[in-house]
């Protein structure tokens, strides 16, 4: 049983919603925040965000880069855009911040009434970090590095969502700043029992010029089965599709999703903006379990 939803709203703070969308420059290149995608949580979790900063080895004489505090401003943002927690953090070399959003506590709350939301009161948020005053700030924080955390609200982790890395020239180990049009993103199967939901996460974390994004996504179950949709997203923004498990004779499932970008050559939605993730959860209590993150596959001619 597949179900998908799209959200479309307008876009706020922009400034925040940059996150991946600056393509590289030959000139003096600067390298990328750390990039999520999207995960889910209820009314009674808590996501955490941990931002560290090593203090790195510039040279052979013994320089170091990161010996100064890095000034960042972080955030959650949902489906629509919009950011539903924010603050902004000074890190010390050596040093992790920490930020927790709790639903619970005040701010704007996620709305949920998206069709085919399986369990009530699910917010599908994504992690936002950049550096205060803009890219020209952001020398102080090389080699940032990041984790989202998802408790039930006693401390205890019960979920972990690492970054997505933006693809990366070999010889710098910066972005490349090379927008990759028509590539197919895949994730690795994810096993699911009765009762529970693998939810495919897809976000456009470019700021696509106003230019709506077209995505295709697919499920497909351990036989070849496959499940296909379409979404359209514009930058900030994500969009889901589930595929629950209802069938209590069937065993597991095991699924895995494919997300390819469609815009074509238009410059609006280029694949290296679009982070995909592949989410288990309980269909009834809606309490992630697991995630997976998806793998940019290039075609073999561009």
């Amino acid at each position: 049983m597949v179900r998908s939803s799209v959200r479309v709203a307008s876009i706020a703070v922009a400034a925040l919603l940059l996150l991946g969308a600056g393509a590289a420059q030959a000139f003096n290149p600067q390298p990328e925040p750390p990039g999520f995608g999207m995960f889910g949580i209820t009314d009674f979790q808590r996501a955490h965000l941990h931002v560290s900063l090593p203090v790195l080895i510039r040279n052979g004489n013994g320089g170091t880069k990161g010996s100064a505090p890095c000034a960042i401003d972080v955030s959650f943002v949902g489906e629509d855009g919009k950011a539903v927690f924010m603050e902004t953090h000074t890190i010390a070399p050596g040093t992790t911040g920490r930020a927790v959003f709790d639903p619970r506590r005040g701010g704007d709350v996620v709305s949920t009434d998206a069709i085919g939301e399986v369990a009530p009161r699910r917010h599908q948020l994504r992690a936002v970090i950049m550096p205060v005053g803009g890219r020209q700030g952001w020398d102080a924080c090389t080699g940032l590095v990041a984790t989202v955390q998802v408790d039930n609200g006693d401390g205890v982790p019960t979920l972990t969502v690492s970054p997505v890395l933006s693809p990366r020239d070999v010889s710098s180990g910066l972005a490349t700043g090379k927008r990759k049009h028509a590539a197919i993103h895949f994730t690795g199967a994810l096993a699911i029992g009765f009762g529970h939901t693998a939810r495919l996460n897809a976000v456009n974390v470019g700021t696509g010029d106003g230019i709506q994004c077209v995505i295709d996504w697919t499920f497909v179950d351990e036989k070849g089965v496959r499940t296909e949709g379409r979404a359209t997203i514009g930058g900030g923004q994500g969009t889901h599709a589930d595929f629950v498990h209802t069938d209590a004779n069937r065993g597991l499932a095991a699924i895995r999703a494919e997300v390819t970008v469609t815009e074509g050559d238009t410059g609006s939605c280029p694949s290296d903006t679009t982070i995909g993730t592949l989410e288990g959860f309980d269909s009834a209590f809606g309490h992630s379990h697991s995630i997976v993150p998806a793998q940019l596959v290039l075609p073999a001619i561009q």
